[in-house]
């Protein structure tokens, strides 16, 4: 079977393209087009190493890790060792799913005009065809995407701008049932945050050395998988919550301080029934 290097480099553009756009819906992260579509080239360059001699799994697979960490850091930038590692393991996940459903398509059907070559996947098809049906794949998986996001609102996305005295803080966040605190005596919203957040609005959060902090304090009750506990809290004067489509204000809401620190790309945590 011919091997067009042409066809081999834009079947991996488009297909590498597709996967970079899943795992960004996975990570929750948005890079620009321009970020995409590079990353998604060089994975595209990267499949000509189809026509090396046989590599080996071990070989193969470390080209892989390499070409994946630089498609991450192309498309998604580097925020933090910890962001970075969870979206190369989330992009080479949705690869490996990829590639073992072509793999196994092959191996079955022995479909005329593919092959499998050290990993890679080719097909001798026209252009046409091929975008016409990446795009069409893509568009199914958003049709499902959008249909099981609108049966939950788990971990949907939001930005929060909180209010105290002469401070001010914007944040993104999402929008999980895993924030069930409640404010038992005065009934406000919870916001949850760590405490660099709690910082970035009130500076010195000690309250035994910020005097001014103690007439905002206050002591959340809440359940933990080894039973009940408290996390701090501090009143604020207001606070507005939006996804896009959706605006709410919150009056006195509570900024209650999480022990540990939230991930990186979000600093808060509201219950989705502040939209109801």
């Amino acid at each position: 079977m011919v091997i067009y290097a042409d066809i081999l480099v834009i079947l991996n553009l488009i297909v590498d393209y597709m996967l970079l756009l899943v795992t960004g819906k996975i990570v929750k992260l948005k890079p620009p087009a321009v970020r995409q579509i590079a990353a998604a080239l060089v994975g595209g360059l990267s499949a000509l190493y189809i026509f090396l001699p046989n590599v080996g799994t071990f070989i193969g697979v470390l080209i892989r890790l390499a070409d994946c960490a630089v498609m991450v850091l192309i498309c998604f930038g580097f925020k933090s060792l910890k962001c970075f590692l969870r979206s190369c393991a989330v992009l080479m996940l949705v690869c490996f799913a990829y590639g073992g459903i072509m793999t196994a398509f092959w191996y079955l059907f022995k479909p005329n005009g593919m092959t499998v070559i050290n990993s890679v996947v080719y097909f001798n098809i026209s252009p046409a065809v091929l975008i016409g049906s990446s795009v069409t794949v893509y568009l199914l998986y958003t049709a499902l995407y959008s249909l099981l996001k609108k049966n939950s609102a788990l971990a949907e996305r939001c930005n929060i701008t909180v209010f105290a005295g002469d401070g001010k803080i914007n944040m993104s966040g999402i929008i999980d049932t895993g924030n069930s605190i409640e404010d038992a005596l005065g009934n406000s919203e919870v916001i949850i945050t760590d405490s660099k957040g709690a910082a970035a609005l009130f500076g010195n959060i000690d309250i035994n050395s910020n005097e001014g902090l103690k007439s905002r304090y206050r002591l959340m009750p809440c359940g933990t998988v080894s039973g009940t506990g408290a996390l701090e809290g501090f009143r604020c004067d207001r606070a507005t919550v939006t996804d896009g489509k959706r605006t709410v204000e919150l009056e006195k809401p509570i900024l209650a301080v999480s022990k540990t620190r939230l991930n990186d790309d979000y600093q808060a945590i509201v219950n989705p029934k502040i939209f109801l």
